[in-house]
């Protein structure tokens, strides 16, 4: 019972769990990248809504959900690569949704996770912790 009225974590490894699907999710999105009709429609709607440099920013967003999304399944580079699929979530929440985060709960949930694991870390079932959290290792095996 003190567990649940405590603010330390009851499963430290729930956050790998919650990492790997918001991965996976934001990857499933990326894949239009691969899809011609879908991309042709993605950058058309960019022109129409007059998106700044709306075919770079089209194909960039989808790079950076492919990439970003294959980094934080692995948990690499994970303070690096969320900022930039935060901006990508934003841009979804202003074109998609007219900058209402209530209208666009999906892309602003899918933002709050990517804060989360840059506010928190990828935990310690990542590569960010097994290849620059020494330290952190070291208190762990003693």
């Amino acid at each position: 019972m003190t567990k649940l009225f405590s603010s330390r974590p009851i499963w430290n490894h729930g956050i790998l769990i919650v990492r790997l699907f918001a991965g996976w999710f934001i990857v499933r999105h990326s894949l239009e990248l691969f899809n011609p009709d879908q991309m042709k429609q993605l950058l058309d709607f960019l022109v129409s809504v007059k998106f700044p440099f709306s075919i770079f920013s089209g194909y960039s967003a989808k790079i950076i959900e492919l990439a970003g999304g294959v980094l934080l399944m692995a948990g690499f580079l994970t303070r690096w690569v969320t900022p930039l699929l935060i901006i990508v979530m934003a841009g979804v929440i202003y074109t998609m949704n007219g900058g209402s985060i209530f209208d666009g709960e999906d892309p602003f949930l899918f933002l709050l996770l990517f804060a989360i694991f840059f506010f928190q870390g990828p935990g310690r079932w990542s590569l960010d912790y097994w290849l620059f959290d020494k330290a952190k290792r070291a208190e762990a095996h003693t």
